[in-house]
Order: C-alpha cells, then structure tokens, then sequence
C-alpha cells in the first residue's frame, strides 16, 4: 500500500513535468532494539545530503493527523539531520488532519465495514494479508514481525508508566479542576496512598 501510495503521488507530482522529481521511501517510528522497517529516514538523509541533494519535501505517508513524530521528529530532528547533511531546503506536506476529503472517506470505509461481519483483530489481519494461516516464528526471529510488534508496544508502554510513576512518587499529584479521583487526576491517584483513601473509606462504611 505505502509504495503503490509513493507511486500515485509521484505521478500527480511529475503530471505536468514527467521524471522531473524523485522519490525515496524510508522509514520511522523504530522503538527499542528489535530491527524495524527500513532503510531508515535519518539515514536516507544523510546520503540524500552527502550525494549533492539540496531540496527535500517529506510525505509523512501513514500519519494521518499531526502528532510527535511529525512535530518533533520530522520537523525538527530529521531537519537538523538533513541540515548537518548539507540539504538546504527541507519541508514537510502537512498531515490529512481534518480535511474534508480524508473525513469523508472515512466515513464511506466506516459505513461499508459496518454492513460486513464482525471480525476479531488476528481474522481481519489475515483475510485483508490474504494469509491462510498466521506466519510461525521464533522468539528470537528479527525484523518487524508480529512478534516484534508487541514486543516493542509492551516494551513503550512500560517505560511510559514507569515514567508516570516515577514522576507521581517524586513530585506527588497536583490538583485539578477536572475529572478527578479525590481531587487528583485519575492516573495519578491510581499510584499515590491519598489517591486510594477513598475505598479505604468506603469499605469501613460496609465493615
């Protein structure tokens, strides 16, 4: 799909100009040590930079809507890469977001998957892979296997609450005017002593 997409905008680029731009595909979004897709964007720069290339528009082609790693890790740290690299320009197209033809499309795939039957995550995964049976693997196999994958997601996800946790036992919870757990935010008073003084409180009531 990524690459029939970089084909697509490649022909309405060059539309009125045939071959006169080019394009490279590369990857992101690698977390923790397990090898990712590539070759990778940082790198793809760097020879993009060391061969002569002075202008660059990135197509952030799967992120639909702008988040950290088109404002932080495009915008700014693959441009200071393409910078030391000697790449004068570099600019990147803006995501979908809410543009009225991205949401209506939505729309149109929401309304016809509704009318399909339900599918669990692995059952759709095959039928759209078109793969008969899901794919063995070892659990010492590298590259962006299944595997891999959750690997990673679990991987960032714990160091996140670690974060979190860390954070609410060094500074305590500050109080909000919001949703709240007696009188701190949900997630912080899930690991703070006063945060679950209130079931403390309400089981005395039935003790």
């Amino acid at each position: 799909q990524i690459e029939k997409c970089v084909e697509l905008i490649m022909l309405e680029v060059n539309k009125d100009h045939p071959g006169k731009f080019s394009s490279d595909l590369s990857f992101q979004s690698k977390v923790g040590p397990v090898k990712w897709l590539d070759p990778y964007t940082e790198v793809v720069l760097e020879e993009m930079g060391k061969g002569g290339l002075k202008n660059v528009v990135v197509v952030p082609l799967s992120f639909v809507q702008e988040h950290v790693e088109t404002l932080e890790e495009i915008d700014q740290e693959f441009k200071e890469v393409a910078e030391e690299h000697g790449i004068e320009k570099f600019k990147r197209v803006p995501a979908l977001n809410s543009d009225p033809d991205f949401i209506s499309c939505l729309a149109d795939l929401t309304m016809a998957a509704i009318s399909k039957p339900s599918l669990r995550v692995a059952e759709t995964l095959d039928l759209y892979q078109k793969v008969a049976q899901p794919p063995s693997y070892s659990p010492l196999e590298l590259g962006p296997t299944s595997k891999a994958e959750q690997i990673n997601g679990r991987i960032a996800m714990l160091a996140l609450a670690s974060l979190a946790i860390t954070q609410v036992i060094k500074s305590g919870c500050p109080d909000i005017a919001g949703p709240a757990i007696a009188g701190k935010e949900p997630f912080c008073a899930a690991f703070s002593a006063d945060g679950w003084q209130w079931i403390f409180n309400l089981l005395a009531i039935f003790n």
